[in-house]
């Protein structure tokens, strides 16, 4: 009965962890010094490496054995309750019985709840307090023009169309990573994302593989191209995606794994890092990414520019782009507007006031970024 007792204070972990994270966003300067680029350095360079060298992915065994043996262990608890009551014999002997096994339960159900939302809240969710990205590499955000706007996409129309032709294509046009194996392009990554902690501090330290999702088809439903566990530390990538998508991704859950988990600044960090890489399929796939942003906030801003700007794009790029359309056009339903919705109140529980366009605040960065070339064009 102590164990018991002891397990229930597990519970007291979420409060715990609700505070740590509301302290956290309330010091954001002290967050990213003590944790992000202290505490949390320490659990990447141990607790990471436990998974991070592994060439295959613990989480996703995890997140299907987890709930089964979950399920398994509450039906065989209720059953014994039931079983206990069954007994007419001695009411007191049953009446004990009966509640011995659901004083376990609960108290395992509250150890569960408590430690997992803890791990959670070490592994992803004080992240979400820490000083922006740009803020760390010295970007200035402003306000900016709809002609601010416009040059930036010239910009990237014309970096992916030099870009386009220096990735391999097949027999369709489209692009196709010239790794031989994804664990071979996952290599290239960790590579480069080594050197760019070189140039950018905030992203160095151990790098894991990112691994391939085994039931990749499953998350195009879900329209998830990435996905990052907090609670094995592992980065993963959705493999049955157009081939494009793929470099840049394992960029963007790399930074996830450094710590940078607010998406916009993921996807900041996907283009680049694959911009200074010197690697054309990471340079074209992070090129895409940020053209795709920016393309469309200048479409919803004004069409006009949009079509004047988008018609100096590569062919190469328009057979990239329709194919990626006939792609997740086939994936269309409830279960991807229920995974949308999911993942919007996940970012917003995390402060992303956005949520899902969030990740289009990525065109914020790319302006600041550029804002002397995009002045001199004006």
């Amino acid at each position: 009965m102590l164990f018991r007792k002891k397990r229930f204070w597990c519970v007291l972990l979420v409060p715990f962890s609700i505070l740590l994270t509301r302290l956290a966003h309330n010091n954001p300067a002290a967050t990213d010094h003590w944790f992000s680029m202290g505490i949390y350095r320490v659990l990447t360079e141990t607790y990471g490496r436990v998974f991070g060298y592994l060439p295959f992915s613990v989480s996703q065994f995890l997140i299907i054995l987890l709930p089964l043996g979950a399920a398994v262990y509450v039906i065989l608890e209720i059953c014994r309750i039931v079983s206990a009551f069954r007994k007419r014999d001695n009411f007191s002997i049953t009446h004990d019985s009966a509640k011995k096994c659901a004083v376990r339960l609960a108290a395992n159900s509250a150890c569960t709840v408590g430690v997992l939302w803890f791990i959670f809240t070490m592994g992803a969710g004080l992240n979400y307090a820490r000083l922006e990205f740009g803020e760390l590499i010295g970007l200035d955000v402003r306000p900016s023009s709809v002609a601010e706007l416009a040059a930036l996409t010239e910009i990237l129309v014309e970096h992916a169309n030099e870009l386009a032709t220096q990735v391999e294509r097949n027999d369709y046009g489209h692009m196709v990573v010239s790794a031989s194996s994804m664990f071979a392009l996952s290599q290239e990554a960790r590579s480069i994302f080594r050197d760019a902690g070189e140039d950018f501090p905030v992203l160095r330290g151990f790098v894991p593989h990112v691994k391939p999702i085994l039931y990749s088809r499953f998350m195009s439903r879900l329209r998830i191209v990435g996905i990052y566990s907090p609670f094995t530390m592992e980065a993963h990538v959705n493999v049955d995606v157009m081939d494009y998508h793929i470099p840049a991704t394992m960029i963007h859950e790399l930074a996830h794994f450094r710590g940078i988990m607010r998406e916009d600044e993921a996807n900041f960090i996907a283009w680049l890092v694959g911009y200074h890489s010197g690697h054309p399929d990471f340079m074209y796939s992070g090129a895409l990414l940020a053209l795709t942003y920016a393309s469309n906030q200048l479409h919803r801003v004004n069409r006009d520019e949009h079509s004047r700007v988008m018609s100096q794009l590569s062919g190469y790029i328009w057979a990239d782009f329709a194919a990626n359309r006939d792609y997740w056009r086939q994936f269309e339903g409830p279960l991807a507007d229920i995974s949308q919705a999911a993942n919007d109140a996940y970012l917003r529980a995390n402060r992303q006031e956005d949520g899902v366009f969030s990740y289009g605040r990525v065109v914020d960065w790319l302006l600041a970024y550029f804002r002397d070339e995009i002045l001199s064009r004006m």
